[in-house]
């Protein structure tokens, strides 16, 4: 299991210890300092008593009264802070101590208490008072500060009648004392229990003012670059980081957003790159559809035209035998008055079936267009004057909307006439109850075709049969050939142009023909 630590932890940590190991070097630095000057202090202070026993023991030391001596130096040493107070001849001997088992007892030059002034071959007459001090360890396991401090022969003394030394006498004995430390100690234990209790307050405050500045300059930005992060991996490439300061993370922020919008601008080019190119395959799919289609189409009506030639030819002349010798028969005078409705109905389906055939040939007839330039709106302007005077048309309402300035087209009037009449008439037999045919044109986005559209209300086209409409002998209507719309499809392709329908069933039915502009 991984535990995830914060960076504020990890900066509140380190610094604490950084804090705490300097503040570590600095206790110790400060009770060196602070024992120093305590010990500074214990030998001023030593030296004041030794100074006061000296003078308290004057008139003593220059009778030799070590009666006296005694006595002041014992009340002295009931002191609270003095251990030990012994008084040394000059022969080493201890001749006063608060100690008795020690009185008589004779001490080296090498000893803690000579050794300051024996160390030299000369030894010394004016030590300092440092060097006259020591630090021990009393019986009692205490610490304590030895002092030592030599007691002079003055001229006044050994010049009076009542001196017991002689002038020679440089020393008259040395006054060792110790100083008790336990104050010292204690001090130190309390300066040091203070420091640490300050540390930890110290070392609180400032995890505290870590914490919260850390909280506000590092972790805020860092968890909005963060957040960022993750807003940009969901694919969010239009969210920014809020830029709140001039420092590096500040900079940092910019930086993010300036990269988070070259990645949408590029999000957005490839996008619609992928778009486009999506576009150009479904429309070059289209393409390749419509052009197997127009293939297969071409190669069915290619078929179809050869069938229908042969059986046309084949066809014509047997109908055109019986059309005349029922005619013939109908004029007859010998005929019974009660045949002559079947001799008519005979007349009615022979030409009927001529004109199918008539249809057949054209079909399988491949004329080849005579192109010349033309307005479209001519065209359409004399098919709409032919169906006005037709009575079928007299429930149609024809309304025209044509698009002013068109340029002209290359194509044959007399095939796209034919054209725009069947579409028309196909028109005219979806709404057998009347309606409106919208006859319109207008100049395609590219500029490359004139559209024409023949738009109606009838009755529609399912659309399942959408994909058939231009296939030959394929009809909706009870009495068609199925021969018109591939007749006209078949025009407009020879003339280079192309011919779409959308239909709903109940809601009419729309044609648009494009043909090309004149070059």
């Amino acid at each position: 299991m991984n535990i995830r630590i914060s960076l504020i932890a990890k900066l509140t940590f380190a610094t604490s210890m950084i804090l705490l190991v300097f503040m570590g070097v600095l206790d110790n630095i400060n009770l060196k300092n602070f024992r120093k000057v305590m010990v500074d202090y214990a030998v001023s202070h030593a030296e004041q008593v030794a100074d006061i026993i000296s003078q308290s023991t004057y008139d003593a030391m220059m009778k030799n009264d070590k009666t006296s001596l005694n006595h002041m130096i014992g009340k002295i040493s009931e002191s609270k802070n003095i251990e030990h107070i012994r008084l040394i001849d000059p022969r080493g001997k201890v001749v006063f101590s608060n100690e008795t088992e020690e009185i008589g007892s004779v001490i080296g030059k090498h000893a803690d208490e000579c050794i300051m002034c024996h160390s030299a071959a000369t030894p010394g007459v004016s030590p300092s008072s440092m060097n006259r001090s020591r630090i021990i360890i009393t019986r009692t396991g205490k610490e304590a500060l030895g002092f030592t401090k030599a007691i002079y022969n003055q001229p006044a003394c050994y010049s009076a009648s009542c001196h017991f030394h002689g002038a020679n006498d440089t020393v008259l004995g040395v006054l060792d004392i110790s100083v008790s430390l336990e104050m010292l100690r204690q001090k130190s234990h309390e300066y040091r229990l203070e420091f640490v209790m300050l540390t930890c307050l110290l070392l609180l405050l400032i995890g505290m003012l870590v914490t919260i500045l850390t909280h506000y300059f590092v972790d805020i930005p860092v968890q909005r670059l963060v957040r960022h992060s993750a807003l940009v991996a969901e694919g969010n490439l239009e969210s920014r980081v809020p830029v709140t300061s001039r420092d590096e993370l500040g900079e940092l922020s910019e930086s993010i957003n300036l990269m988070t919008e070259s990645l949408g601008r590029a999000d957005r080019e490839l996008k619609e790159w992928a778009d486009s190119l999506e576009n150009k395959v479904a429309e070059r799919s289209r393409e390749i559809m419509q052009m197997e289609g127009q293939l297969r189409r071409s190669e069915k009506l290619a078929s179809l035209g050869t069938l229908a030639a042969g059986v046309a030819h084949e066809i014509n002349n047997p109908l055109t035998g019986i059309l005349l010798y029922a005619s013939i028969l109908n004029s007859d005078k010998r005929l019974d008055p009660s045949l002559l409705p079947d001799v008519e109905r005979v007349i009615s389906e022979t030409e009927r079936c001529a004109d199918i055939v008539k249809d057949l040939l054209e079909f399988s007839r491949e004329s080849l267009p005579e192109k010349e330039v033309t307005a479209i709106d001519a065209i359409i302007e004399e098919v709409i004057t032919f169906f006005h005077l037709q009575p079928d048309f007299n429930k149609i309402i024809i309304t025209k909307s044509f698009h002013p300035d068109l340029p002209p087209i290359s194509v044959d009037p007399g095939q796209i006439r034919q054209v725009f009449m069947n579409l028309v008439i196909n028109a005219g037999h979806a709404m057998p109850h009347g309606g409106k045919l919208d006859i319109s044109t207008c100049l395609s986005a590219d500029g490359k075709y004139l559209c024409a559209g023949f738009q109606d209300n009838g009755v529609g086209i399912p659309e399942d049969d959408l994909a058939r409409i231009f296939d030959p002998f394929f009809t909706t209507k009870p009495q068609g050939t199925g021969l018109g719309l591939s007749i006209s499809y078949g025009i407009i392709e020879n003339n280079g142009g192309k011919i779409e329908v959308k239909s709903s069933a109940g809601k009419g039915t729309t044609f648009i023909v494009m043909l090309p502009v004149s070059g």
